[in-house]
This record gives structure tokens, sequence and C-alpha cells, in this order.
């Protein structure tokens, strides 16, 4: 099992995931509030639904930057950013979206597969070994 090679990369892939899922959450409630002002002809809530969608957009550009620097310890790319690469065949989506499963994976269970090369990485640091102790 891999490891983040420092905290900063593990804070990073963290932080791009809650990014991730909060962004996906805001854009399920600017739409339902969208819908909602529709069906009830509120003008508030229409207000609220285009806040909210501008808010989701100016969410999916930080969080683009920020995933374009999480990537994956083994084969360096960015697991939470599409990349247009081709994906393991073992590699499964949730809900349509690769970076999705991986997003709710590093925050549920602080290890995520990689859907690029499919090997699995921990969210915890790789420990140093003691003095005088190799690594075989």
């Amino acid at each position: 099992m891999h490891h983040p090679s420092s905290r900063s990369a593990a804070w990073r892939l963290r932080f791009a995931s809650l990014l991730l899922v909060g962004n996906r959450l805001l854009i399920i409630t600017a739409i339902g509030l969208l819908l909602t002002s529709l069906f009830a002809s509120d003008g508030q809530l229409m207000i609220f639904g285009s806040i909210f969608v501008g808010l989701s957009l100016l969410l999916l550009i930080v969080q683009r930057i920020a995933a374009s620097h999480a990537g994956c310890p083994l084969c360096r790319t960015p697991v939470l950013a599409p990349m247009g690469c081709a994906t393991h065949r073992n590699a499964r989506p949730m809900l349509g979206s690769y970076q999705l499963r991986v997003a709710l994976a590093i925050m549920l269970t602080e290890q995520f597969r990689c859907p690029y090369c499919n090997e699995p990485t921990a969210m915890s640091l790789r420990q140093p070994l003691p003095r005088g102790q190799t690594g075989t």
C-alpha cells in the first residue's frame, strides 16, 4: 500500500476531495431550489438558486486548481481532476464519476484506489524506519 509523500500532499488530497463532494451537493441544492422556484413561482427561491449556481461555479474553479496538485503517490496522476486518460480496466465509477468515488473513499475510509494505476493508497504518512534497520 502506498502513502502520500508529505503532510501537504495528504492535506491537498483531503481538501480537494472535500471541495469535490461539497460542489456536488451544492449543485444538487441549486437545481432543487431552481426547480422549486419554477413550480412555486417564487422569485426569492430563484435568486437563492442563482446564487448557489454562481457559488458552485466558483467552487468548481477552486476545486480544479486544488485537484490538479493532488495526485496518486505512485503514478503522479491527479486523481481528483478529470484527465481524459485511460483508466484501469478494474476501475469502477460512482454515479458516472471516478473522481467522486476517490473523493468519498478519502473522506470516509482514509484510503483510496487510484483509477489510473489501480494501486491502493492509505492517507497516513509512511513511518520512518528506526536507525540501523533496512527496508528489506
